[in-house]
């Protein structure tokens, strides 16, 4: 229930707030945001070491 309501609160404030505060809380984050062009894909700091190379 923990990563839900994470999932949902940082989605409600948006990508830049959002993002913001997963990195200054360490919070392992991934967001595909739909824009004009298609999409584009976020990661926090605590995301990066899962993606692969």
């Amino acid at each position: 229930m923990t990563a839900d309501g994470l999932a949902t609160g940082l989605m409600v404030l948006g990508e830049d707030k959002g993002m913001a505060i997963a990195n200054e809380n360490n919070i392992p984050v991934f967001m595909i945001v739909k824009t004009e062009d298609g999409f584009k894909e976020l990661a926090s700091e605590a995301y990066k070491p899962f993606m692969k190379k």
